[in-house]
Order: structure tokens, then sequence, then C-alpha cells
């Protein structure tokens, strides 16, 4: 039995007061970013849109998704969807994140149900419209190290390519030994043979997208890979004016002050060019030196460089600067729904998007998700806490199973209470005596240091008695937060697979989600009464 507890994130000390305001106060950083995020926006969101997003665009990004689907399993809703572009009625919800490996942390699959569940809500609220839910793959980034493993029962895995270049063009030839590794976790399992397998394709991206279609197609996920010819062919005056201008930095360099001036801190530095260039299996970056642009060993002047981003605007790729300005070129995009680091680098963003005349999106924080398997839940009740408790730090949590499991507990607040009387007692007693009140102030100070020392020796004490309480509680703490990090940001889905299959734990994650809600989840597990 599946039951879920929602808590406001105001109140447990897992964001920074510069975090809250993405989630709660936007309408105070409207300098940084659009619209507010709200279902009452988005009408002005689709308004703004609609006078950039001709009937031009919607051509080529529906043909270009009907052809990357040809080869696809045909899944209804995701089909309809992408016809449903083709009319001036129809926006995107979007996220997006690095191909990892199988999906990598959990908040992957959250961001994405995430999108589909908001989708649906806004259908709801404006019939009239269609949303359709985008997954941009981070294809052509070539920082491996953040695709090539996942997290499973404690128990790390790890694809060992021995590839460079952009990640979406790996071959995936030698990935069936981290597949069967899996296999053998889950005793071949026929579920999930069957989800594993669907990661098929010439290349990491096309067989990634596959994947994704065989969990969410059902769905109506529209998956995304940006690196292809006809949609950069869209980019070239963008890439034009940024190996010309060096735009993005200035206007990054501008905002960066403006962030200071308000106490906050830019997440993402900016580079002269913020491109990178594409061929032969390497991305490398574009360099200015004086009156020649540098490509890895290629050196090209201005004239030559514009020629071939004209011919060949495919080997051009955006870095995490100007991606963001590439997704809202070629998609009819409402809001990028995403993860604290991401939000906070498009408040950099901004200025890029008024010097391209492109409208900038509403942004969403994603659903943050705490999952307490049947274990851990009985565990919990077993010590007589509360799920949300698990929230609290380490320590506090060690210290509140000392108070439920002791008798005779130190209460802190009465003993200071009683130092204050004896202090009043003492101090009423002599306040004639001027000489006697320097040497009675130091002997209290002398009883209070005594007081402390013996309080933390009887609280050590007590934590030794009830030391088995205590592990078992630290031990459930680090299970719930690997590392001391937020469960969702570590261990993937299957390793929540155990008692049920990825299916029905999609479901699962589904059902828990409130997309128009800023409040924490807790998914708790209990058994089936």
């Amino acid at each position: 039995m599946i039951e879920t507890i929602a808590l406001s994130r105001k109140n447990l000390n897992l964001f920074s007061n510069e975090e809250l305001d993405l989630i709660y106060n936007q309408s105070e950083l409207q300098d940084l970013i659009g619209l507010p995020f709200s279902s009452a926006n988005i009408k002005n969101q689709i308004d703004l849109k609609k006078e950039s997003f001709d009937q031009t665009k919607r051509a080529l990004i529906s043909k270009t998704l009907e052809e990357n689907y040809r080869e696809v399993d045909n899944k209804e809703a995701v089909t309809k969807n992408i016809n449903l572009l083709k009319e001036n009625s129809t926006f995107t919800i979007t996220t997006g994140h690095q191909i990892c490996l199988y999906g990598g942390p959990l908040y992957f699959f959250i961001k994405i149900l995430h999108v589909i569940k908001l989708c649906e809500k806004l259908k709801e609220q404006y019939p009239s419209n269609h949303f359709v839910p985008v997954f941009w793959m981070a294809s052509e980034d070539h920082d491996s190290l953040e695709i090539e493993s996942l997290s499973v029962f404690n128990k790390t895995l790890t694809w060992d390519h021995k590839q460079e270049g952009a990640v979406g063009e790996y071959s995936t030839q030698n990935i069936s030994t981290v597949q069967n590794e899996l296999l053998e976790l889950f005793r071949g399992e026929k579920e999930i043979e069957c989800y594993l397998k669907a990661m098929k394709g010439d290349n990491y991206g096309d067989a990634f997208r596959s994947w994704l279609h065989y969990i969410f197609g059902d769905r109506g996920l529209v998956v995304l890979d940006a690196n292809q010819k006809e949609l950069k062919s869209t980019m070239k005056p963008h890439f034009t004016k940024e190996l010309v201008e060096q735009f993005s930095n200035q206007c990054i360099e501008n905002t960066n002050t403006l962030l200071k001036s308000k106490n906050r801190k830019p997440q993402i530095h900016s580079r002269e060019i913020n491109l990178f260039y594409m061929h032969g299996g390497e991305r490398k970056r574009i360099v200015k030196e004086k009156d020649t642009y540098l490509l890895g060993n290629l050196k090209l002047r201005e004239n030559e460089l514009l020629e071939l981003v004209d011919k060949a605007p495919e080997r051009f790729s955006p870095n995490v600067a100007l991606r963001p300005l590439y997704q809202e070129v070629i998609l009819p995009n409402l809001c990028y729904v995403g993860g604290m680091a991401e939000l906070k680098y498009w408040t950099q963003l901004k200025n890029i998007f008024k010097r391209s005349s492109i409208p900038y999106p509403m942004l969403q924080m994603r659903s943050n998700i705490l999952w307490i398997d049947k274990a851990s839940s009985k565990t919990i009740y077993q010590v007589g806490f509360r799920p949300d408790d698990l929230l609290q730090s380490r320590t506090a949590l060690e210290k509140q199973v000392i108070n439920k499991a002791d008798p005779n507990p130190i209460d802190k607040i009465t003993i200071e209470k009683h130092q204050a009387s004896i202090r009043e007692l003492y101090h009423n007693a002599i306040q004639q005596d001027n000489g006697m009140k320097s040497w009675i102030g130091a002997e209290l100070n002398k009883l209070d240091k005594l007081n402390h020392t013996l309080q933390v020796k009887i609280e050590k004490a007590k934590k030794n008695s009830f030391e088995s309480q205590v592990k078992k509680i630290s031990k459930l703490k680090e299970r719930l937060f690997p590392k001391q990090k937020l469960q969702e940001r570590s261990v993937n889905l299957l390793h929540f697979c155990n008692q049920a299959g990825p299916k029905q734990r999609i479901a699962d994650l589904y059902d828990a989600l409130n997309p128009l809600s800023t409040d924490f989840t807790i998914i708790i597990e209990n058994e089936t009464k």
C-alpha cells in the first residue's frame, strides 16, 4: 500500500533562501526571469510565444520528429502529439538532461513525469489548447562522467565505453555488459529484461530515445535529439552573431553583476564564445585569437568560419549558455521544468533572449521526492517515528531516539532554568556586598561549565546505552539520504524494483506527483493491510 505526505519546502532546511525565492517568490525576480510560473500565467505566455513561433517553425519541428520516430515502435499518444505540433493552438512544456545510463538518479524520472502530468493539468484548465511534454536529450554533451554509471541496491554499475566526443554518437556495442550485470541483480525477471533491452540503436542517442519511448511513449512524451542539421539551420543567425559579436558572454557578464548586487551567486561561468565545434568524433571549444578562430586543430578566418556555419550548421554545438536559446528557437515552448541548479543558470540568460528577440519561457522547479520503502517504513514505525522525522539531521534524530527510549531524560531547558534560579538566589543574597559579587560570579561560571560537562558525559553514556537503537536510525538515515544527500540524487529507479516492476514504479511516481504544488513529497510503502 502506497501513501504520500506533502511538506512545505520552506520548513525542511534543504533549500537556501536564494533557492526558495525561485520556488515561492518568482514575482520578485522578474528582472532575472520572465513571467512568474503559475497556471494562470500560461495564457499570457501563450500570447507571447504565438508572436514569434510561426507555421514554418511548426512544420519543421513536426516533420523532423516524424522522421526521428519512423523507425521506432508506434505509440499512438506520441504520434498524436507530434501531429498536434502543427497546430497553432499547441505548445510544449520541456525538461531535459544528460542521457545518463538507464536514467541515472531518480530525479531524472521525476522530471519527466512532472512535465507529463503538468501538461495534463494545463489541458484541464485550457481545453482549447494542447500541451505536449518534451524531453530534450543533451546528446551533444561530451562529459561522459555524467552518464556512465548508476546506483542500484548500494551497488554502482559503470559502462566502460572508452569513447570521447558527443555522447549521443557513442557506439552501444558493449552496453550489454551493464545489462547483464543488472539482470543478475534481478535474476532474469522478464519485465526487467524488456526494460533494459529497450535501449537499442546504432548509437547511444538513438538507443536512449528508444528506451525513453518504451517507458513513457504511452503517456505521450516526445523525445527530441536536437543534434540535427535541419534544426540547427534555424540557429544560423544566432551562431553567426555569437561568433562575430560574442554577444552571449556580454549578456551573462552584465547579468552576473546584477546577481552579485542581489547577493546571488552565478551558477555557470561564461566563455568568450559559447559554442563548440563538432567533427570527426570530437567536440572542441571555439576560441578567437585576434583575427583567427581556433576550432581544435583547425584555424579559420572570420569569413571562412561564417561560410562553414552556412554550409554545415550541424557542426556547431551550443554550450550550457546557448542551449536554452536553441531550445526556445525550435520549440513552441511555454515553460522549462528543471532542478535547482538548472533554474539558477537560467536566471543568467534572460538578456541573451532579449538580444535575440526570442521569448523567455516560464521556469518551474521540478518535484522533489523521498521514497521510503517497506523495510524502511517498518523500521520508522518500530522506533516510534513519523516518516517526516527522517528529514531532521542525524544528530537530532539520535537525540530523539534516546529521549523516546530513556525513562529519565536530561531536560536541557529544566537545567538551564535551575541554573538561572541559583544565580538569582545568590545574587539576591549578596547584592549589598560588591566584593562578593565578583567572586560569586566566577564561581557560578565554574558551576555552569561543570553542569555542561556533566550533561555531555551523561548524554554520551546514554547514547552508548541505547547504541542499538541509535545505530538503527543512523543506518536508516544513511539509506534514505546516501552520503547526506537527497535520495533522489543518488539511486536509480531500479533500486525500488525488487518488489514491483518499472512500470508499476513509474505509475507510483506519477500518482504521487502534483506538478502545481510547491510541496516536498514523501512516498511511503506500507505493508498491505
